[in-house]
């Protein structure tokens, strides 16, 4: 069973057709799988985005609340030590 050329020509198109629709398979595989590991790492990094604003948001206000917290300390800690620093005056007459 020897292939003629007429047989030949038949297989030749149809190998190229089949060629072709693997090829274009293969394409879509890797286009569907490169949309889903783009989508993946933007979702990752949107995640990341929402997170590290929340924290420093809650951070900032804590923070002001602690110094304020902490100054007020302070003064009070320096209007104590006046007090008790203080001298009272004492007047000297000489008669």
């Amino acid at each position: 069973m020897s292939i003629r050329p007429v047989d030949f020509q038949v297989m030749y198109t149809k190998t190229s057709e089949l060629s072709k629709t693997y090829s274009d398979e293969a394409n879509k595989h890797q286009a569907v799988n490169q949309q889903l590991a783009e989508q993946n790492r933007d979702r990752a990094d949107n995640n990341l985005k929402q997170v590290v604003a929340r924290e420093n948001v809650h951070g900032g206000k804590v923070e002001e609340k602690q110094e304020r917290d902490k100054s007020k300390e302070q003064k009070d800690k320096k209007k104590q030590q006046k007090k008790s620093t203080e001298i009272v005056p004492t007047i000297d007459i000489k008669i």
